[in-house]
């Protein structure tokens, strides 16, 4: 079955289980004579967010916990072969940098709907957010382009390009883990409302 092995199959059967069981909630709700004022785009937007938010921060895990790491000890013919067109390198980057705009573009709706009432946690995991999206698009990304050969680079600029992209994606772990605390506490802890 193609659900099962082309991801495009997959994800497109996540939406559609979703719309689903979403149109099963909206039924229920109206048989039990509850009222449904139809789908709220500021939940709809929350859950883009979330959905681009666990796609990003998710890879920039791996980056940083699995693929660097693995990396050290690799060849230079095997790093030839993991940098080629349609590699896994290149696909998780695609995703990383896509993950990071989508996160991005649903936060500032979000934010933009909730400023007036968005107490300081949001505030501070907003600009978190912000920065490491800024680190993604224009340090990370311009330099792993020469990593990995999209941007002709001799030896000595791969190597300083690797060395700043890692540290840009090395600071978005380190901003991650206050960012996600300060996103999450607005709605279950509440530290600075």
């Amino acid at each position: 079955m193609k659900i099962f092995t082309d991801h495009r199959w997959t994800i497109g059967a996540g939406v559609i289980l979703t719309l689903i069981l979403v149109a099963i909630g909206i039924k229920s709700t109206i048989a039990s004579g509850g009222a449904y004022d139809g789908l709220d785009p500021f939940g709809l937007m929350r859950y883009g967010h979330i959905l681009a938010g666990v796609t990003w921060i998710g890879l920039l895990y791996y980056f940083n916990f699995v693929q660097v790491p693995s990396l050290g000890g690799v060849t230079p013919e095997t790093k030839a072969d993991l940098f080629k067109e349609n590699s896994i390198v290149r696909r998780a980057l695609w995703w990383f940098r896509w993950g990071a705009m989508l996160t991005l573009i649903f936060g500032l709706g979000l934010y933009e709907n909730m400023s007036a009432t968005a107490g300081w946690d949001i505030r501070i995991g907003a600009a978190f957010g912000i920065i490491m999206w800024f680190n993604v698009w224009f340090i990370i990304w311009p330099n792993q382009k020469k990593v990995i050969g999209i941007v002709e680079a001799d030896a000595d600029s791969k190597a300083a390009a690797g060395k700043k992209a890692l540290i840009a994606s090395r600071l978005n772990t380190l901003l991650s883990i206050p960012m996600l605390f300060f996103m999450a506490s607005s709605a279950h802890f509440p530290v600075f409302n």
